[in-house]
Formats: C-alpha cells, sequence, structure tokens
C-alpha cells in the first residue's frame, strides 16, 4: 500500500482518506506519522520535515530522501529555507536510509557525504501513455482557439509562472518573431504572470488541470523551457521535458540547463539572440520524421514505469 500525505494547499481537498486507484491512497491525516515498519518518502522541497522528525521515523522504519530540487528561495521561499536545509544536512549525516536525487549536481552533492550504495540518481520521468491519447475531442477555451486561429506557428510553453523563468527573454523572443504565436501555460507564482509580455503573439491561459493538459499543449509546434541562468537551472530535471517527448516536440532550453542539455535532440541557447535561432531551427526540425522518432525513444526511455524500475535494487534493501 502507497499512502500520500497532502497539506491541500491548493486541489485536493481532502479530508480523512481517498482511494486513488490500485494501492494508492491520499490524506491529510496526521495518523499516519505513527505507522511502524514503513517506509517513508520524504521530498526536499515541500513541506518541512524537521531532523527530529526524521530522527522519528526512522526509529519506526526506513526513510528514503528524495532531493528532487536546488534548495533556493526562489523554489521554496525564504521563511522554509533553513527548516529545508537543517532536512537536507540531516539526510547527508547519514539521518536517513537512501537518497535519491534527481540532477547530477544533487547526486554529487549527496556523493560529498553519503556512500555511492545509498546514493540514486533518478531524474523525473513521463506517463508517456497520457500524452500519446487521442485528445481532439476535448474541447479548447474559445480565445484560445481564436489565437491558434491567428497564428500558424505556435510556441508553448507549459509550468510555473515563477521566479526561476527568464522573463527578459521571453519578452525579446516574443517580440523578435511577432509571427509566431507564444502560449503560455501554468499557475502564477510570486506574481510572475506580470512579468509576461503584453503583445497580440503572446497568450497566458492560467493554469490548465494535468488531466486535460495534452489537449492544449497538442497545438504546441516547439516547446521552451526558457529559465534564468542560475543553480536552479542547473540542478532541475524537468517534467515538461519529457512530456514535450512525448508529443514529438522540439525543445528549446537555456544552455544552463544541464539535466536537458544532457539529451542531443535538446536546441539550447545562452542568450535571447541565439535562442530565437534555436526556436527556428526547431520548426525545421519539426518536420524531420527521424529527429522525431527520436525523441519518442527517449520518451520512452524515461516513462514512470523504468524509473520506478531503475529504483529495484534500492527497493529490495528497504
Amino acid at each position: 500500500m502507497v499512502i500520500y500525505r497532502t497539506i491541500n494547499g491548493e486541489f485536493d481537498d481532502v479530508i480523512g482518506f481517498r482511494h486513488m486507484g490500485g494501492n494508492v491512497w491520499l490524506t491529510n491525516s496526521s495518523e499516519i506519522d505513527s505507522i511502524e515498519g514503513a517506509v517513508r518518502s520524504i521530498y526536499s522541497t515541500v513541506d518541512p520535515t524537521p531532523p527530529e522528525a526524521l530522527a522519528d521515523f526512522r526509529q519506526k522504519g526506513k526513510i528514503v530522501y528524495e532531493y528532487i530540487d536546488h534548495i533556493d528561495e526562489a523554489v521554496s521561499g525564504a521563511t522554509r529555507l533553513k527548516m529545508l536545509a537543517d532536512a537536507r544536512d540531516h539526510a547527508f549525516g547519514s539521518g536517513v536510509d537512501f537518497i535519491v536525487a534527481s540532477a547530477r549536481m544533487l547526486e554529487n552533492e549527496a556523493l560529498a557525504k553519503r556512500p555511492r550504495d545509498e546514493v540514486f540518481y533518478v531524474p523525473n520521468g513521463v506517463d508517456c501513455a497520457h500524452y500519446r491519447k487521442d485528445w481532439s475531442q476535448v474541447p479548447l477555451p474559445q480565445e484560445y482557439q481564436e489565437f491558434l486561429a491567428r497564428h500558424d506557428k505556435i510556441v508553448g510553453y507549459f509550468g510555473a509562472l515563477a521566479p526561476w523563468l527568464w522573463y527578459d527573454l521571453i519578452k525579446d523572443i516574443a517580440e523578435a518573431r511577432p509571427d509566431y504565436g507564444f502560449v503560455f501555460i501554468g499557475p502564477d507564482y510570486f506574481g510572475g504572470s506580470e512579468n509576461l509580455p503584453k503583445a497580440d503573439n503572446f497568450i497566458w491561459l492560467g493554469p490548465v488541470d494535468y488531466r486535460i493538459l495534452p489537449a492544449y499543449a497538442k497545438e504546441f509546434d516547439v516547446a521552451i523551457i526558457p529559465f534564468a541562468h542560475s543553480d536552479v537551472a542547473r540542478t532541475t530535471s524537468p517534467l515538461k521535458l519529457f512530456e514535450y517527448f512525448a508529443m514529438e516536440v522540439p525543445v528549446v532550453v537555456t544552455s544552463s540547463m544541464d539535466e536537458c542539455c544532457a539529451y542531443d535532440v535538446v536546441l539550447s541557447a545562452e542568450n535571447a539572440q541565439e535562442y530565437v535561432q534555436a526556436i527556428d531551427k526547431a520548426f525545421a526540425l519539426r518536420e524531420d520524421a527521424s529527429y522525431r522518432s527520436s525523441m519518442a525513444a527517449l520518451a520512452d526511455r524515461n516513462d514512470w514505469v523504468v524509473r520506478a524500475q531503475s529504483m529495484e535494487p534500492m527497493f529490495k534493501r528497504l
């Protein structure tokens, strides 16, 4: 049985326990903290788990610390930074059984403190089947349909409108290619939407439910992940990269996004001028059947099922 704990931050609205399918349950109940003999997965950038709580959980069972993002104010907010760093340092100091790192830079941080056989590199992944369904029957909002009708070429992004995006670059590339339509989808973090271009060739659709997100994203001709150069960029393994692969949409990223640039099908750019050139190239690559086949194959190799299989050696030791 797998039980996920939620703090009902935005969407879950769970009181008690909710069956999610199979052996998976969702709860807001603190009673699960008392379960003996459980394997607990602690995320590095979610609700902070104090070292004393980690020590208590360790007495009751096993702990896997999932180091999934660089601990940074842009990701987690200023008020939680010290608590998150304290939990990370406790994990690095043998306070947990295993560490799972989602990026090579994070893995190297962990390896500086823990033995090789206690640290696993497991990037994010994708539910390929979800993105490859026929989404043609899902109606799109009228404003989106009208925008698509005005633009033959669509450059898209889905994800958080967060402090780690490179907003000046986004404005520059939209201005440089007024004939391209730029579509952004995602929730506003810390007022990010105020920094988006106010232009006829740009539209922000707000957040879209994951269950129908592919219906919107299938309209993308080219996808972008425009993170500003930073440690966040260097240590992020974006879910959306593999989701774009599953839809066979060429991807352009900033050159400091190491986890993305590890794949040779990804186009990268150092600055706005290079980014525009990379987008132009991506439109041509979209028509290349071999290139699209390579993206599809990469998506398959990064499916969540494959990710779970890569963790089997750890599971056997828990």
